[in-house]
């Protein structure tokens, strides 16, 4: 696929937790180029009235640095940061995640294959400094299928993925902070011409370092956007996020995921080296 998403923003409603710079759906394409880099810009927001006191506004930067040690491995560095218009207004900075990724390791078709990749997080946003968040370490398996025999450009991707963070303490006041968290990302892609498409739900579990169990969540997402040229391109898309359907705490929030006036909209500008 040689449409960049990398800066594919995935959930800009969760920024101001760092969960935008660990959700790249879909891996840079294959280059000879040894040194690589995109850069991002998003604006997202709520259906709310820009003078509600529910409205969310973010404007986020973002940057990719790429090391392609070979053909099927590379490393790379998320950087990023967001001016919010609401709530805490000011500027933040999101935790910076280092990555490498082995791609192709494992191909038993020609149209289906495995790769595998490790993340590592500096911590350096509000968030972390918070809740004395010193690292987190993240494992992922990911499952490609393309189906160009079928209708070419479109392909689908599951990835799980295991997450351990590493607080200095384990509660922030009276709040139980997160130790292991389990998600799946399935998403599905589709491209013709300059246009491509992409939807994606992520299903994640997290303990905290007591055993407690939360809930698990539901994240969606989709975007539509076009290749403007080899080097930018643009893309507008939607997310939104609900708790599974427990009857201890009323009534069923996955009627709201598809709602169209809780959602989080945004429009994203790429531009790749």
């Amino acid at each position: 696929m040689k449409y960049n998403l990398a800066i594919y923003a995935m959930v800009p409603a969760l920024l101001s937790t760092g969960i935008y710079a660990q959700e790249p759906v879909q891996p840079l394409p294959p280059t000879t180029k040894q040194w690589g880099a995109t850069f991002g810009m998003d604006y997202s927001r709520n259906a709310y009235d820009s003078n509600s006191y529910l409205a969310d506004r973010n404007l986020t930067a973002s940057a990719t640095i790429t090391y392609n040690l070979s053909q099927s491995t590379k490393f790379s560095a998320l950087i990023s940061g967001r001016h919010s218009y609401d709530g805490e207004r000011g500027d933040y900075w999101d935790d910076i995640w280092l990555t490498a990724t082995r791609s192709n390791l494992w191909s038993p078709t020609d149209t289906l294959s495995m790769s595998v990749g490790g993340r590592v997080l500096l911590p350096i946003s509000d968030t972390a400094s918070k809740t004395d968040l010193q690292t987190a370490l993240r494992g992922d398996i990911q499952f490609s299928l393309t189906l160009d025999h079928l209708l070419p450009g479109l392909a689908f991707h599951d990835s799980v993925r295991l997450q351990k963070n590493f607080h200095r303490y384990t509660t922030a006041g009276d709040l139980p902070l997160e130790e292991y968290r389990l998600s799946n990302l399935f998403a599905l892609e589709y491209t013709v011409d300059k246009w491509f498409f992409s939807t994606n739900f992520v299903s994640a579990e997290s303990w905290s370092y007591r055993g407690t169990r939360h809930s698990p969540e539901l994240t969606h997402a989709a975007e539509v956007g076009y290749q403007i040229t080899d080097a930018f391109s643009a893309a507008l898309g939607m997310t939104n996020s609900a708790t599974y359907y427990d009857p201890d705490r009323g009534p069923n929030p996955l009627n709201d995921l598809f709602d169209l006036e809780k959602p989080t909209y945004y429009i994203t500008l790429n531009y790749t080296l």
